[in-house]
């Protein structure tokens, strides 16, 4: 492979896609749930990258099994990446209502489902015909349904769609949200990323009339690199949402913006969420799950993050930290008590009681029972 500029840009937004994705992905199980499918999202654009890379350099036809599988990653992008928006602003998981988001990707692997099948050789030699052109490589003749220019297009327009409703969502919550700490970081870096991929359909769908095809083509592809460089470089100087720092702050300070005459829980409600809180807390003592965020708590009772807030604020007159904390506290006093753990250690206990480490078990302890938990422990030895 020639060594060139071009070369090396798209081998370095290659390499800082890859990255992000994965410590997004690591960080997410560590932390924030809704990372993972931003480091998913990292993936796909990084892969994106990469196909681009080998139409533009030509180097395509060694890697004949990667065929058509561009488009399929691009479907599968749109609508991850509007699901993380809405799951970061709203704490609302995937549910299997989301699986209607999958009815472009679908469509597309039925239609090209034969060129799928085809062996190497033939697909080689799709390639070598098409390569030397790459507005023809992109339009994607082989359609058993669609005409050879629907899904270029298509795939802009279903963007486009996604990209207003995540827009509609950014906009709608800036508006509500306490813009501090993680939230800050957050919306500053979502509008980068919102602005980069507005440049991705608007070229084909705004300025097609104006612009050649091939043209066109670069622009498009070109800004899909650019969108992986600078976003996923972005994200350094926005280590809160990297690794997952201080989220707490924005996950609290939902409702603090809202006045509460425009936001009251009536009886019923609040009945409801406690039923629901019941069952998780209580029964299913979900708290004990290291990690567990406010975002799990609104995926698992399927009540949004600032309700949650709200209820756990005014209602029980707490905070979501407090409430879980406590929570351990009281099943690691029910653990000591039983004297069926007396062989752990305090390490061991607090990995027993959901905390992540002896810090915070001790921290939660001591202030929840005004006695280090060693000293609890011997108490009760001494009592024996």
């Amino acid at each position: 492979m020639e060594i060139t500029s071009v070369n090396l840009f798209f081998l370095f937004s290659m390499f800082i896609g890859s990255l992000v994705g994965l410590v997004l992905i690591y960080f997410g199980f560590q932390k924030n749930r809704q990372n993972i499918l931003l480091g998913i999202n990292f993936l796909l654009l990084t892969y994106m990258s990469l196909i681009v890379w080998l139409i533009t350099s030509g180097y395509y036809h060694h890697f004949p099994f990667l065929y058509r599988t561009g488009n399929v990653v691009a479907f599968l992008f749109m609508p991850l990446m509007y699901m993380y928006i809405r799951m970061v602003l709203t704490g609302r998981g995937i549910t299997s209502k989301d699986l209607i988001h999958l009815l472009p990707v679908l469509v597309f692997i039925v239609d090209f489902w034969p060129v799928f099948m085809l062996d190497n050789v033939e697909k080689q030699f799709l390639i070598q015909s098409e390569i030397s052109n790459p507005v023809l490589f992109t339009s994607y003749s082989q359609s058993r349904f669609f005409s050879f220019d629907f899904y270029t297009p298509f795939r802009s327009l279903v963007l486009a769609v996604y990209w207003v409703a995540s827009i509609i969502l950014v906009w709608t919550y800036s508006k509500k949200q306490d813009i501090k700490g993680f939230a800050k970081e957050w919306f500053v870096w979502i509008k980068i990323f919102l602005g980069m991929e507005f440049m991705v359909f608007f070229p084909f769908l705004f300025l097609f009339w104006a612009i050649d095809p091939l043209t066109n083509f670069f622009l498009i592809h070109l800004t899909i690199v650019i969108i992986t460089t600078i976003t996923g470089f972005s994200l350094v100087f926005f280590p809160k949402i990297l690794y997952g720092m201080d989220k707490q702050l924005f996950e609290e300070q939902t409702v603090k913006a809202k006045p509460e005459k425009t936001e009251h829980l009536s009886d019923q409600k609040a009945k409801e969420i406690e039923s629901k809180l019941e069952l998780v807390l209580k029964r299913d003592k979900k708290f004990l799950l290291p990690g567990y965020s406010i975002h799990s708590l609104a995926a698992d009772t399927d009540i949004p993050v600032y309700i949650l807030t709200l209820y756990i604020n005014h209602h029980l007159n707490s905070n979501f930290s407090d409430l879980i904390n406590q929570k351990r506290i009281a099943e690691s006093c029910k653990l000591i008590e039983s004297g069926k753990f007396d062989h752990l250690s305090l390490i061991g206990l607090a990995e027993k009681s959901g905390f992540s480490n002896r810090n915070s078990f001790t921290l939660a302890f001591q202030k929840f029972k005004n006695i280090s938990p060693s000293v609890y422990i011997k108490s009760l030895k001494a009592k024996a």
